[in-house]
């Protein structure tokens, strides 16, 4: 019995009140599938250089993303419309990164003395867009939530969000103090090639007719619908010193 309508709960008028705004209940009765396959590679060449190569091939599925009342279900009385791609669905991913160490040693020439104790790795990682989910941004079919209403007949993350690349870089200088320590310059560069990665989407679409396969768009400002919102770090240097002792 609700106190302050004097209604039982279960009782059909209950929820025709205008006086309850919502009325939310959480079950754990979502569920998710996953299927991958991956392919990983370690070679060392000669001594002074490795390759390291890992590939992700993979598919998720799920009928929710969170216990959140703005991931609910469109229409409550039709769940199995709610099964579809994964938010975290990522259907390829790569990260490849190979080492060169010096084959130099100290007591040699004066050139060959400097280059002595210095690696330098290069990393390449990549992956696919991630689905994500068309919105109207308004509450079109009357439940009182304003968050969950997808465009008519839209299917739950039909949207594929911009893939990513990036390629990075570290270089290490080791000087030894005898067998007291001995000091790392190290320089990194993030984004080295300073490629725009895009992160999110304007996801807010508005009541648009299908098809509904859409992706973000580079033509229209971020406040329009499928407009890029924000995006990853652009080139970032950063010079290190480490003692070791």
């Amino acid at each position: 019995m609700d106190p302050n309508l004097g209604i039982p709960v279960w009782s059909p008028q209950f929820y025709k009140q205008p006086l309850l705004l919502q009325d939310n209940v959480y079950e754990s009765t979502g569920r998710a599938f996953y299927h991958g396959f991956v392919f990983e590679m370690a070679k060392r060449f000669a001594g002074n250089f490795s390759l390291n190569l890992n590939y992700t091939l993979s598919k998720a599925i799920d009928e929710v993303v969170d216990f959140n009342s703005d991931f609910q279900a469109t229409n409550q009385l039709d769940l199995r419309a709610e099964r579809a791609l994964s938010s975290f669905d990522q259907r390829h991913k790569l990260v490849a990164y190979g080492t060169v160490e010096s084959p130099f040693e100290l007591g040699q020439d004066a050139l060959r003395t400097a280059l002595a104790d210095t690696s330098l790795t290069t990393i390449l990682r990549a992956n696919s867009g991630r689905p994500f989910n068309l919105l109207v941004g308004a509450d079109i079919n009357g439940d009182r939530h304003s968050t969950t209403d997808r465009p008519p007949f839209a299917g739950r993350n039909t949207g594929l969000g911009p893939d990513f690349w990036t390629v990075d870089l570290r270089l290490r200088k080791r000087i030894n103090f005898g067998d007291r320590g001995n000091v790392d310059f190290i320089a990194e560069a993030f984004n080295l090639l300073n490629r725009l990665n895009f992160q999110s989407v304007n996801n807010t679409v508005g009541n648009m007719p299908g098809p509904f396969n859409v992706q973000g768009r580079k033509d229209v400002g971020p406040s329009q619908p499928l407009g890029f919102t924000s995006a990853f770090d652009p080139r970032r240097i950063q010079l290190g010193l480490r003692l070791n002792f």
